[in-house]
């Protein structure tokens, strides 16, 4: 999920920025106390609006993985082990039977 710094504008995954909330720090709700790796700035993750948008990613990377074809470059094979680790990822979270199928199936076809 990507997460935008309120301070610097810094742009990049969520699991970028530091996770600063542990050590008996309670959370608030479904948000993270992160900090920004470009500024150090203390910003709030949230998880709910994250996934507003996480359903268009996961389509997004469904089309680019099919489109991908059958290959022994080292960069298209590292492309879409890319793509297929981000999909599981999101899945993990929506927990969509078709989509871990659809993984499977372009995991067999692009490397077995």
């Amino acid at each position: 999920m990507e997460f935008t710094c309120h301070q610097c504008g810094y742009k990049d995954d969520h699991e970028e920025f530091k996770y600063l909330c542990r050590n008996g720090c309670v959370a608030c709700g479904e948000s993270d106390l992160r900090e920004c790796p470009k500024c150090g700035a203390q910003v709030m993750f949230s998880r709910a609006l994250a996934l507003e948008t996480e359903d268009v990613r996961m389509r997004e990377l469904c089309q680019e993985l099919s489109e991908i074809p059958k290959s022994e470059d080292p960069a298209v094979q590292q492309k879409a082990m890319e793509i297929i680790g981000s999909l599981r990822r999101m899945n993990e979270r929506w927990n969509i039977p078709q989509l871990n199928d659809f993984i499977k199936q372009r995991s067999r076809e692009l490397f077995f």
